[in-house]
């Protein structure tokens, strides 16, 4: 059967938190073609992500694509997504069997939709220059009923939450693990990327409940 990853695209999303599990995903179904990740915009428009970079979204909203996860990633456009009443209850309405997850600040985007309540979940953990609150904190304070958390992947069951702009790279490899693959299956994803000195310093970086 046919392993479905949709990731929203918004303008302002964070290159590397969306390309990473695409680049992800796209080695694995080298080794199994039924995995596919795509692009799911508020509309078929083109979208401007970080460094200019147009991106076309495979579906909109609207068809409400079947998937067996849903990825928001993070960058400066969360701040305005979080607010995206569309997006809230697209995220509200999907199936209970699909994944729920976020790279960096897409955890905002579900801490306002109010998903994180009672949930434990992630943020990055190092702001910069522009940023008067470290977006972990931000987080704390969007999804006060949140249990925040420091690991840089935290697996709540259906919501799953990965901290650090370069995270979308290990959610990529956590996600195939939830999808069902093996270790051998998953190491050798990274192996074929050359990341799996990286990967084998951060899978263990995790919370499972």
């Amino acid at each position: 059967m046919k392993k479905r990853l949709g990731i929203y695209i918004f303008h302002g999303a964070e290159v590397i938190d969306w390309a990473g599990p695409t680049g992800v995903f796209a080695v694995a179904r080298r080794m199994d073609p039924e995995l596919d990740a795509f692009l799911v915009g508020d509309s078929f428009a083109p979208v401007v992500a970080t460094a200019n970079l147009s991106v076309n979204p495979r579906y909109s909203l609207d068809q409400r694509p079947d998937m067996d996860a849903f990825l928001i990633p993070g960058g400066i456009g969360t701040r305005s997504e979080m607010h995206n009443g569309r997006l809230i209850e697209f995220v509200k309405e999907l199936p209970e069997k699909t994944l729920l997850v976020s790279v960096c600040t897409g955890s905002w985007v579900y801490g306002k939709a109010g998903l994180l309540d009672g949930v434990r979940a992630t943020n990055r953990k190092n702001g910069d220059p522009s940023e008067k609150i470290i977006p972990i904190d931000r987080l704390a304070e969007i999804a006060p009923k949140a249990v925040i958390d420091r690991h840089r992947i935290v697996d709540s069951g259906r919501i799953i939450t990965a901290g650090g702009i370069s995270s979308g790279l290990e959610m990529g490899f956590y996600l195939l693990e939830r999808f069902g693959y093996d270790e051998k299956f998953v190491d050798m994803v990274a192996h074929i990327m050359e990341y799996e000195k990286q990967w084998g310093l951060m899978k263990n970086d995790r919370l499972v409940l």
